[in-house]
């Protein structure tokens, strides 16, 4: 049977080249690396991967993981813990198991301003009231965050993007981290720190996930990390990095009690990857084509789109974010760079009250170089217009 139903999230009209998409390239995905993994974890004739998992996530993976973190540098080569994991099917999934065990109906959650598009949708489904906290160049701006403390802001939580934020693509220095922990311990938050992109820098490493700061016994943190930036999207996989209490109230949530372990099954085939070191072939392998992407829309917008918008080079993630010269409102600019067969997401979409008019989000990582370059051609032709 033919279905008309759409099967996959990702939707772009015939002959537009869409920069909107923060999605990795289909051309990208290891499908040979995961067939391998899939026979392998098959072959075994193991009932293990196709039952019920253990609550707190597949305990080999948990093991797993914990090596291959800690053999990172990108995590500072520090130890970590098995048991400071909990498997979640993608960090989406996380946060909003997090929004339900950490917050209630009629709390605040503070944001970044801007933040990632769709997470506000989350925190709203919760009946959380959004609060906005100014960003710069070196992430959250915790002078900014202190001040609306005193002055009688609590929130429940507050949910940054510390490492290659999206949509800036800034990453918050070791001092604000040191900070912004201090403020959490103070206030009684909890901090929601989504390091999907902690593992895809294109240089030296950023510092290491917040979690490495955390009081171990009395944490305030949940880290969220995700095998769909350095594996597959598909197989809807992610974890939670947390101090002992912090996974403990995961691991008694109702939906890990009823279900068992999430995503069990793409559990298993993580493992595989693993045990076989293609997870590590593939992360290098993404690291190398993302720079050479990354190095190349740089190297277009500060020559050929020179003097149309500003934007400063990221050091790891999927995004640049381009700030308009002479007024141009981006989202008076999307239409027209449709017409041009071009798109992108306007500033706008990043803000709770419609803030960054003048600016936009950008992403490489759906692209080759080629066609990159053909983007960005016609997004100057499209701003030239304007």
């Amino acid at each position: 049977m033919t279905s008309t139903l759409p099967s996959l999230l990702i939707s772009i009209p015939e002959g537009v080249l869409d920069l909107g998409w923060g999605h990795p390239s289909p051309h990208l995905h290891p499908t040979e690396a995961l067939q391998i993994a899939s026979e392998r974890v098959l072959s075994q004739q193991s009932t293990v991967p196709l039952q019920y998992g253990a609550v707190q996530g597949f305990g080999p993976l948990l093991e797993g993981l914990a090596h291959f973190l800690s053999s990172q540098d990108a995590y500072g080569n520090l130890p970590v813990d098995p048991a400071s994991l909990f498997f979640t099917a993608g960090a989406s999934q996380g946060i909003d198991l997090a929004t339900t065990i950490f917050a209630r109906p009629g709390d605040t959650v503070f944001v970044e301003e801007p933040t990632y598009y769709l997470i506000g949708r989350i925190f709203l489904d919760h009946g959380l009231k959004v609060v906005g906290v100014p960003t710069d160049r070196d992430g959250l701006d915790v002078d900014a965050l202190e001040l609306m403390l005193q002055d009688g802001y609590r929130p429940r939580l507050i949910y940054v993007i510390p490492t290659y934020q999206n949509p800036t693509g800034a990453t918050l220095t070791p001092e604000r981290r040191h900070r912004l922990i201090q403020l959490a311990q103070r206030y009684g938050f909890t901090i929601l720190a989504d390091e999907v992109y902690q593992l895809l820098h294109y240089g030296p490493p950023p510092p290491p996930p917040l979690t490495t700061m955390d009081d171990p016994d009395h944490g305030c943190i949940v880290s969220l990390g995700s095998f769909s930036k350095i594996l597959a999207p598909g197989l809807r996989l992610g974890w939670v990095h947390a101090s002992s209490g912090i996974v403990q109230r995961f691991v008694d949530s109702g939906v890990a009690a009823s279900g068992g372990g999430l995503s069990h099954f793409a559990a298993a085939m993580a493992q595989s990857t693993l045990d076989l070191g293609l997870l590590q072939e593939n992360l290098d392998n993404l690291r190398r084509v993302y720079t050479m992407r990354r190095d190349a829309v740089a190297r277009i917008l500060s020559t050929d789109l020179a003097g149309l918008l500003d934007f400063n080079q990221p050091d790891g993630g999927y995004f640049f974010w381009l700030t308009l010269a002479d007024g141009v409102d981006a989202d008076e600019l999307l239409p027209i760079a449709r017409k041009a067969g071009v798109s992108f997401r306007p500033g706008t979409a990043f803000s709770s009250v419609g803030m960054f008019r003048d600016s936009l989000r950008i992403s490489f990582s759906l692209y080759d170089v080629g066609d990159l370059a053909e983007a960005l051609s016609r997004l100057g032709q499209a701003i030239r217009s304007a």
